[in-house]
């Protein structure tokens, strides 16, 4: 269910599709949006907790379901990165020129840190939870070389995902387009404030994965902080996730009025 004070709103791709989401608007600057990894929706636990923690500290949210997922057109099949940046985009352009803190999970995480060097002038601050770099490429490559033909030839594979969301079908325009993405090979320039979260017993990204990418970008104010016994959910950790969400936060709206309980 949505938070009290968040309101819905639905927005069109030129080809008609239908982006839907929620905002916590208190015309206020800056406004948050967090982005769900693989295959989760704007319902997950995370983005509830980072919606009702806004709501409380009177701060602007946004959260939202790519297309394919949730309320929002189109098929889940048809996922790739570059198709979720443009959700993400039509989300921007919503907002007009506000400046924004990207919170992103997974891949999500992923999409966010593509979204700072896309549009560096509207970023503020990154908050990544184990942020799943290059996780698709990883993937194509544990298959064998037949199964990689299959894929790649059939143009479509089944999967069952570990999380309870049964069969998902994925096209090889996931697998194909991600390779313009590989941020471990082609570090990049960060013009903004970033912290990664990550669990030591992520069972999904490796934590050291974080670090390589720490190593390798080009960032100012960068900082990897490992949470013992965490896995990839963050499970456990809700209070270091919104302590850190709310050292990010700018000092002047950092305190602003309550407009809810908790």
């Amino acid at each position: 269910m949505p938070c009290s004070a968040e309101r819905p709103f639905t927005l069109v791709h030129a080809n008609g599709e239908r982006l839907a989401g929620l905002i916590h608007e208190t015309h206020q600057d800056p406004v948050g949006i967090f982005l769900p990894g693989f295959a989760s929706s704007m319902n997950g636990s995370k983005s509830r907790l980072l919606a009702e923690y806004a709501q409380n500290r009177g701060w602007s949210w946004v959260r939202f379901d790519p297309r394919g997922v949730g309320r929002s057109d189109g098929l889940f099949e048809q996922l790739t990165l570059s198709r979720y940046l443009e959700d993400l985009r039509l989300i921007l352009q919503m907002l007009e020129n506000r400046p924004v803190i990207l919170v992103g999970s997974s891949m999500g995480g992923w999409l966010a840190t593509i979204a700072a060097t896309r549009w560096p002038e509207r970023l503020r601050a990154l908050l990544l939870i184990a942020p799943a770099y290059n996780f698709i490429q990883t993937l194509f490559q544990t298959l064998s070389p037949e199964d990689q033909h299959s894929w790649q030839t059939s143009h479509l594979r089944c999967w069952q995902d570990h999380y309870g969301l049964g069969e998902l079908r994925m096209c090889f325009d996931l697998v194909a387009d991600s390779w313009r993405y590989d941020l471990l090979r082609f570090p990049v320039h960060l013009h903004c404030p970033v912290e990664i979260l990550h669990g030591t017993d992520d069972e999904a990204v490796p934590l050291q994965q974080s670090y390589q990418f720490a190593a390798l970008a080009q960032c100012e104010h960068l900082a990897v902080r490992a949470l013992p016994g965490i896995n990839h959910r963050l499970q456990g950790a809700d209070r270091v996730l919104l302590q850190s969400l709310s050292r990010l936060w700018p000092p002047k709206s950092r305190n602003a009025p309550l407009t809810a309980k908790s």
